[in-house]
């Protein structure tokens, strides 16, 4: 696979679908001095679903649903990679630190899709849920067992490595399956409308804009970490972006 193909399948589907070979062919005759702007114009059409082509009906809604669930699963994955936060933290003695969650929880409530009632519909989802989550379930237990067992404890040098690194790809893995399986359950299920995903996109920005305000806030009260700062400024870059696409999906809707 060239730069150009690469470059090109960073657009929205409907783009690609559009005008891909175009944009790959003037990647191609621009060369290196391209890509930043490439790389600029894919990130631009993203916060911008209003400006996709729909090349099929829906096509819009499926995606977005898709990529909100991916935002969170990279939220997750992100505050699960920090150091244990005092700040940022789901207790429901301490509504503080977790105020932040309701409004993500509610734009997540907002943006799943309907499963049919029909019961043949609902077996065939049934096994797709069953065959897209059975290698994450297996990594998992496999992950808990050596958990259980205290091994993990005494391993030291190339194997503790391993054993963390198998830790993250298993994380990993599992959030890249759970939106494989969002992505084939819209296919089938009853999608959002354009009214809810804008403000499940605007609940979900809200509640990362605060976690980021309070981590950034907390860090600036105590001692400067980097890993700290790092987190702040990725899960602020992460609201930016849902509140974004959500104000350009409802203005599309007006």
């Amino acid at each position: 696979m060239n730069a150009a193909t690469l470059l090109t399948r960073l657009y929205p589907p409907a783009v690609r679908e559009r005008w891909g070979e175009g944009i790959s062919h003037e990647v191609s005759a621009a060369g290196i001095r391209s890509w930043p702007d490439t790389l600029a114009g894919a990130a631009r059409l993203w916060l911008r679903p209003g400006d996709w082509p729909e090349t099929s009906t829906g096509q819009t809604r499926r995606v977005l649903t898709v990529a909100l669930f991916a935002l969170t699963a990279a939220t997750g994955l992100l505050l699960r990679s920090a150091e244990p936060s005092t700040t940022l933290r789901a207790d429901v003695h301490h509504p503080a630190t977790s105020l932040w969650l309701v409004p993500l929880l509610l734009g997540i409530g907002l943006a799943v899709p309907l499963p049919p009632l029909r019961g043949a519909a609902l077996r065939s989802l049934t096994a797709t849920a069953l065959r897209i989550l059975a290698a994450p379930a297996v990594a998992v237990v496999a992950l808990c067992v050596m958990a259980w067992s205290g091994a993990a404890e005494h391993l030291t040098g190339l194997a503790a490595a391993a054993a963390v690194t198998y830790y993250w790809l298993t994380l990993g893995f599992v959030a890249l399956r759970l939106c494989v399986l969002v992505a084939r359950i819209a296919t089938i299920a009853h999608l959002p409308t354009t009214r809810r995903l804008s403000t499940a996109l605007l609940y979900i920005g809200t509640g990362l804009a605060l976690s980021a305000s309070q981590n950034l806030l907390a860090a600036l009260r105590t001692a400067l970490r980097p890993g700290s700062l790092a987190e702040g400024v990725a899960l602020g870059l992460l609201a930016a972006a849902a509140l974004s696409t959500g104000r350009d999906l409802r203005r599309r809707r007006a």
